[in-house]
């Protein structure tokens, strides 16, 4: 509670500083308290939506530039009607057909903006009645997602509303405030807005933070109701919980969901901005799409995250955050990313010509340090050992806290891609049963059986997620041994408070480092208490993560695993899970996993030294009717025609490793070497062994762990074979100045080990080493 109140109190100090510097900025903005709550109120002028007169210079100067010209023309292109031939071609008139912005909706865009610009009287009139009529017609109604419609009518009303304000007849006026209200009432979120979905969820999207707020900014004079509903809900709920978040640079709605989540609180930042209210957000803010940079595969792909359909041909694109981003924080790295494939939706093309930076260059990440580390709530890490075309690229993750929606329980897992996805997230989000609640989706594709994380099977637990939305309501989904739904029945986290009770707090990252060289790391680390995603089944559940650049073009790159797992019960079968899209083969205390299709030449193999050859059962589940295995029942989700799947990314196979003896107590220890398909021979891998410390020794590498996944203090010995100079990384030692001694001689005085990492990383060769406090 006490991070809560410190957090909750800085946030406000930065709205009095926000306060300082917009009132400086532009005095007419002024800050009111509102139940508690200090917000900003529009000034008393027009045009206060998207610009401000003191814009209208440049955006003038705008108007010449040959991409605003090049997106004036689509926007007029837009503004012809649909023939009636195309009408009767359109199969879903769902919100995306709307978003496609075809007809009026387009064309008083462009006629208030030549009002704004060039003070056309006549252009001003036409947007005013076209948007009016529309307005007093228009009834989407709440069904599927058209409350997203609804908001687009918001969002081009506000704009005629504001930008030919002296225009409008007072009877105009009353009418078109009418019809925001009617509207708003039909979608989804109500009107007066309901303030339930403040973190995740359709209200943390479109309807607030950009349309019913820029409606409410238009009309505030006449009708200040709706926008003091929308800031107060803003600045007390929506805005205290992401600015922690940022915090962590990272976005927790996963791949396909940062596209319209994270996009509105950018929305919502340039809005209030241009209004004159400053920077309502963290500037952490800026680095939360450098994830997207990082996990981008040399095929174009990324790897994915939460709710995603992982599609080959289809490459994605965060071009609208990116240039939301880009444009206000001037970030070189991200204005690469929109780059990368513009494609602004058209519902948003007219922000492309307010906001986007014309001026800023764009610049590829391939300068940016290998390994990023996004701390809490997330605990996570992507490590990489080049931005090329031979990338390997890894993914470790923790999970602190859990906000649910499109987010999955995954804490503990990882994935691996070299030449191909090896170590893959498996299932998708769309198919014949893919949808938000579909039987798949709940009972496979969110769980943690999907993912590369442990499973604990207690044969009576239950799952209730009874109220879990959609169409498929059940009591409860199906065991599969893994992690527990935060949340009544798996609620979505629906405030602040909430994100940091017990019930949503999933673990704990205890350590994280890289180096020696911070922009090309010989080794990356992550350690994390995963107990609390489990139910009391699980006593313990440590995993630490060493993904080791081994610099080399053979075999490239190595990711140790190490885990201890206590559970309550030694009858609760263990499981290390690996999932692959094609059939692994296992041979010994080993396994493969190899890509020969759709141009991937990739492979891994997987050397299990924990538990123990005689204790290890290793097993490959998958194969035809099999591919989504849950204890007995498959949840299959075939591709839909009109989106092949040939890649078959959502994979078919993995591997599960447990312990053959029932036991309370079980630790795994397994080292993942990638190399081309080609590759005959991969490094021996040998299990080092020693009182306090399980290590791994691979190619010229040595890593350890402490035996009980304790903090280390006094004296460590271990010895190391080999005839080659190798580098060190022991791990768990607890932070202050350490001695280390090999063969009995001082070999190095003094090395400082750090609170964040608890690592000692040097170079030596074979002997017996002792590490002293």
């Amino acid at each position: 509670m006490k991070k809560s109140i410190l957090f909750i109190t800085s946030f406000f100090l930065c709205v009095f500083c926000l306060k300082s510097n917009a009132q400086q900025s532009r005095p007419e903005v002024t800050w009111e308290n509102m139940e508690g709550v200090t917000v900003p109120i529009p000034p008393q002028v027009h045009p206060r939506l998207y610009v401000r007169s003191a814009d209208l210079p440049d955006l003038k100067k705008r108007m010449e530039h040959p991409h605003v010209k090049e997106v004036l023309a689509t926007l007029n292109k837009l503004g012809k009607d649909r023939t009636p031939e195309e009408e009767a071609k359109v199969k879903d008139r769902g919100f995306r057909y709307y978003f496609e912005m075809r007809g009026v909706t387009s064309r008083v865009q462009v006629q208030a903006l030549d009002y704004l610009v060039y003070g056309d009287k006549k252009q001003a009139r036409s947007a005013i009645t076209a948007m009016l009529d529309t307005l007093q017609n228009v009834n989407y109604g709440t069904k599927g997602d058209l409350s997203r419609a609804s908001g687009v009518m918001l969002t081009c009303g506000a704009m005629v509303y504001d930008w030919c304000y002296d225009q409008m007849k007072e009877s105009e006026k009353k009418a078109y405030i009418e019809s925001f209200i009617r509207i708003a009432k039909t979608m989804e979120c109500g009107y007066p807005p309901r303030n339930n979905e403040p973190i995740a969820g359709h209200s943390s999207e479109w309807m607030i933070l950009r349309d019913m707020l820029s409606a409410g900014i238009a009309i505030y004079d006449e009708y200040p109701d709706m926008y003091n509903h929308v800031i107060k809900m803003m600045f007390k709920d929506y805005l205290p919980v992401r600015n922690y978040i940022y915090s962590g640079h990272n976005y927790h709605q996963g791949t396909s969901y940062v596209n319209v989540r994270f996009s509105n609180d950018l929305f919502s930042l340039w809005i209030l901005q241009r209004m004159g209210a400053g920077a309502i957000y963290n500037p952490a803010q800026q680095f939360v799409l450098y994830d997207f940079l990082y996990r981008r595969r040399p095929d174009g792909q990324v790897m994915p995250a939460g709710d995603t359909n992982p599609i080959r041909k289809n490459i994605p694109s965060y071009s609208l955050p990116a240039m939301l981003a880009s444009s206000f924080y001037k970030d070189s790295y991200l204005a690469y990313e929109y780059e990368r494939k513009p494609n602004i939706e058209r519902h948003c093309l007219i922000f492309d010509i307010l906001w986007r930076d014309l001026d800023l260059k764009a610049k590829a990440p391939d300068d940016l340090p290998l390994t990023r580390y996004s701390g809490s709530p997330f605990g996570w890490m992507i490590a990489r050992t080049a931005w090329d075309e031979n990338s390997v690229i890894a993914e470790m993750k923790i999970n602190e806290q859990f906000v649910g929606n499109h987010q999955h329980l995954d804490g503990g897992s990882f994935q691996l891609y070299y030449k191909g996805p090896l170590a893959i997230d498996a299932g998708a989000y769309q198919g014949s049963s893919g949808g938000y609640n579909s039987p798949h989706n709940k009972n496979f594709f969110k769980r943690t059986i999907a993912h590369n994380s442990l499973l604990v099977y207690n044969p009576d637990e239950k799952f209730a997620c009874w109220n879990y939305g959609g169409g498929g309501k059940t009591e409860f989904a199906t065991n599969d041994g893994g992690q527990r739904m935060p949340g009544d029945r798996w609620e979505t986290c629906r405030s602040f408070e909430q994100l940091l009770s017990k019930d949503y707090t999933t673990g704990k990252a205890l350590a994280h480092g890289f180096g020696p060289d911070a922009c090309k790391p010989d080794y990356s680390y992550l350690k994390g208490d995963i107990t609390q995603a489990y139910t009391d089944k699980v006593k313990e559940a440590k995993r630490s993560f060493v993904f080791l650049n081994l610099h080399a073009a053979e075999v490239p790159a190595a990711l140790i695993v190490f885990d201890k797992v206590v559970s309550s019960d030694p009858t609760f079968k263990k499981f290390w899970l690996l999932h692959s899209i094609e059939e692994p083969t296992i041979e010994g205390n080993r396994f493969i996993v190899r890509r020969t299709k759709n141009g991937d030449t990739g492979m891994l193999q997987n050397h299990v030294l924990l538990p123990e050859a005689g204790n290890a059962q290793i097993e490959k589940v998958g194969g035809k009717g099999k591919e989504f295995w849950v204890f007995g029942t498959n949840y299959p989700n075939d591709a839909l025609p009109n989106r092949p799947d040939d890649a078959n990314e959502r994979g078919a196979w993995r591997v599960e490793v447990s312990p053959a003896a029932p036991a309370t107590e079980d630790c795994f220890l397994n080292v993942m070497q990638v190399a081309d398909n080609t590759c005959k021979r991969m490094h021996d891998v040998k299990r080092i062994d020693a009182e306090k410390v399980v290590g791994v020794q691979i190619a010229d590498r040595v890593v350890t762990f402490s035996r009980d996944s304790r903090p280390l203090s006094g004296k460590v010995d271990m010895k190391v074979d080999g005839n080659t100079a190798m580098k060190f990384v022991i791990t768990d030692l607890i932070p202050g100045t350490w001695q280390i001694k090999k063969d009995g001689k001082v070999y190095i005085p003094a090395m400082e080990v750090r609170s964040d990492d608890g690592i000692l990383s040097f170079e030596g060769t074979a002997g017996h080493y002792e590490f002293l406090r």
